[in-house]
């Protein structure tokens, strides 16, 4: 056991041998909690003696709980089979493989993506007579049926409880899309959990067997869980005390996603006989960006009260930076980095710069390729969403499952077959009464007097079908449909974009191969090409873990679960951050602070915190100013340097301060109007003056859209009338 257990310290031990009662492990940020999951697994299996089938461990990302796989088996060497260590999505698919009756599925279910989802709305649309390319109201949709399914709404109940006539027509178009997948058997994201949770709630035998499947359960990152995920891991512990759940509340940022922050706070009262505990210890920032986080996050009162500490004593002084505009901050930031690379030998990799929305990467971006600072944006396309990956796997589509949705996208890619051909084909096949696959492969004469180029794709999709029923190996099925429809030959590899697309075909061939081959090496009762796809539907955009030699520009919610050497805060402007709309709800307002707490910690050894001042902004509808959370922050713990203003591109002038406790007077300045003068603004019109400040008169306009505005004293843009 000592081998087991060497390297943690006390509370991260108390973590893993506690396995009689359910624990709540509230792990602060950087403590290690990974490390803890993987070892508990461990010593369950190997000290407790349980079967490692018979362990679960459910978290939120492919990332995660791919990582955790490797630990365990790197640190087994193989002694034992692997547990099941799944995303909540492939957990349920697991489910609905096994009980797909009782779900009123088909065995060979499809999981859409959002991609598919897009294109059904639009076809839902265009049937209702309710096409708008001009508004393109999918994604709307969308977002308005995953939420009503939330809610386990029929359409009827989304008609009735819409006021806006735009929300009614929306539940007609939920009416056809249910009636679309019930029809294909298709399922969304959102099916595979509430499927599942209506299966286990209705179908006691169902619930019962799967929770004799697991002995101990393990929930990662149990701060994002929702109300329908929760229900899950209640039904399956069975109020037994198999149950660990890892989290911090002070890292709940996703509750536009469904997350609930008093799930994990009020876990002891959920359970009977709970325990909990604390990690508190970080590995990863030092003492000046620790002490900055603790003391910023007792800001928040829904909290559970805890702060983290380091034994890395030593290190920089978190720096807070104001600039005169957005495009100072980005100059300052892109010099910093600059000094950073070449004069303290980081590397640009070792850097981060995050913001609270995407909108305000813009001058970042401009800055950082005139300064020929390397950078890359998390948010690009991903494997899965190359053009070729998604030809090839609409060609294993068709063959797997008759996808009518995939043809859409193959005849965009087969020679000679135009828009007016694939309608004619669609409009003959539903007179026929068959399906696209059925049609191309049965139909031969009626397909010829559509059209004479098809030949090559009818004689590939027939054999390649004669395979899948055989169950043949992958990665043959799939180059026989590149290669018999020409896909390949078309690819120029003379041309830049030719030889990645050729790179990325062959990356896909090599992972049907390793499919393949971890296929063969279990029972499974599904045919391959069915779960290969089953199983890539499940693999939603995530980060790459091969990082280039280049400065990284994310959101914060694109951070979570990130660290870095040095990170840049950027944009902590009034209504930037938080958002004007946090302010509606003590809960919003409180999350946000959450999101800057997520922000601070990603930092290893340097933070800068940046805002801009002075500046006018649609952002904000007005002059940019410093956030609520920078009055928030303990002066005493930062060193500030106000007014940063660019001459040249090279030469700027600041004023630097030690901290944030500056012992000067407050500046007056002359504003030359009494309250109640009357003032022109060249873009707010005409207004009143209300208040006369240090730096700024408070402005009455008489047009409502503007209402009452701070205007800066020495702003060039107004005047006395």
């Amino acid at each position: 056991m000592s081998d087991l257990l060497h390297g943690l310290n006390d509370r991260q031990v108390d973590s893993v041998i506690t396995t009689d009662v359910p624990l709540r492990i509230i792990a602060g940020a950087g403590s290690g909690k990974t490390k803890v999951i993987t070892t508990k697994i461990a010593y369950l299996i190997e000290k407790e003696g349980y079967n490692p089938n018979k362990v679960l461990a459910v978290t939120f990302t492919n990332k995660a709980a791919n990582e955790m796989k490797d630990r365990i088996q790197k640190n087994s060497n193989g002694a034992y089979r692997t547990p099941f260590i799944m995303t909540f999505h492939s957990f349920c698919v697991r489910v609905l493989r096994e009980d797909f009756a009782h779900a009123n599925l088909r065995q060979d279910f499809t999981i859409i993506d959002t991609t598919d989802q897009t294109k059904i709305v639009r076809k839902i649309l265009k049937n209702l007579n309710m096409d708008d390319t001009k508004n393109k109201p999918e994604k709307k949709i969308i977002s308005k049926i995953s939420g009503w399914k939330s809610k386990f709404m029929t359409w009827q109940e989304a008609e009735q409880e819409s006021y806006s006539p735009v929300d009614k027509k929306f539940a007609k178009v939920y009416r056809d899309y249910i009636a679309y997948l019930e029809e294909r058997g298709f399922v969304d994201f959102d099916d595979l959990i509430l499927k599942v949770h209506q299966l286990f709630k209705n179908v006691i035998e169902v619930r019962n067997k799967w929770i004799s499947r697991f002995d101990y359960i393990m929930v990662d990152e149990f701060q994002d869980t929702n109300d329908t995920q929760f229900d899950l891991i209640k039904w399956l512990t069975n109020n037994r005390g198999c149950l660990t759940v890892v989290g911090d509340p002070d890292q709940t940022i996703y509750s536009w996603r469904g997350a609930k922050v008093n799930i994990i706070l009020n876990f002891e009262k959920e359970f009977k006989n709970a325990r909990t505990v604390m990690l508190t210890q970080n590995y990863r920032s030092t003492k000046p960006i620790l002490d900055l986080a603790n003391n910023f996050i007792d800001n928040n009162k829904n909290r559970e009260k805890k702060d983290i500490f380091t034994e890395k004593l030593e290190g920089e002084k978190v720096s807070l930076k104001e600039a005169n505009s957005r495009n100072f901050e980005a100059k300052y930031v892109a010099l910093k980095i600059k000094e950073l690379v070449e004069k303290q030998n980081y590397n640009y990799s070792d850097i981060f710069v995050l913001y609270r929305t995407n909108a305000w990467s813009l001058e970042f971006e401009k800055e950082f390729a005139n300064s020929k600072i390397p950078f890359q944006m998390i948010g690009g396309l991903q494997f899965r969403d190359r053009k070729v990956i998604k030809d090839v796997t609409s060609l294993l589509r068709a063959v797997a499952i008759k996808d009518d949705l995939a043809f859409e996208r193959i005849f965009g890619f087969i020679p000679k077959v135009g828009a007016v051909t694939e309608q004619r084909l669609f409009e003959l096949a539903h007179n026929m009464g068959v399906n696209m696959f059925d049609l191309l492969v049965n139909c031969e004469n009626e397909v010829m007097s559509v059209s004479k180029n098809l030949t090559s794709l009818s004689n590939a999709l027939r054999q390649a079908n004669e395979m899948f029923l055989k169950n043949e190996k992958l990665v043959d099925i799939c180059r026989l449909l590149v290669n018999k429809v020409g896909y390949e030959d078309r690819i120029n590899i003379k041309e830049k974009e030719g030889i990645e697309t050729k790179q990325n075909l062959q990356a896909y061939y090599d992972q049907m191969s390793q499919y393949d081959i971890a296929y063969d090496q279990e029972e499974n009762d599904t045919n391959r090409l069915v779960k290969f796809l089953q199983d890539e539907s499940l693999i939603v955009s995530e980060t790459n873990s091969e990082v280039p030699n280049k400065v990284t520009l994310l959101t914060i919610h694109s951070a979570k679960g990130l660290e870095n050497k040095v990170v840049f805060v950027v944009g902590l402007c009034q209504d930037v951050f938080p958002s004007k709309m946090s302010f509606m709800s003590t809960d919003s307002l409180e999350e946000e602070r959450r999101a800057f707490y997520v922000a601070v910690t990603r930092a290893e050894e340097m933070l800068f915190i940046s805002y801009v001042s002075g500046e006018y902004s649609f952002m904000s509808n007005g002059n940019l100013g410093p956030s609520k959370f920078i009055s928030e922050l303990d002066p005493n713990l930062y060193e500030l340097e106000k007014n940063i203003f660019f001459h040249s591109p090279t030469e700027m002038s600041s004023q630097k301060y030690s901290s944030g406790v500056m012992d000067i007077k407050p500046e007056k300045l002359d504003s030359g109007v009494l309250t109640g003068d009357i003032v022109e603004h060249m873009m707010f019109g005409e207004g009143v003056v209300t208040k006369i400040l240090d730096k700024y008169i408070s402005v009455a306009f008489k047009n409502p859209a503007f209402g009452t505005k701070s205007i800066p004293i020495n702003s060039g843009a107004w005047k006395k009338k």
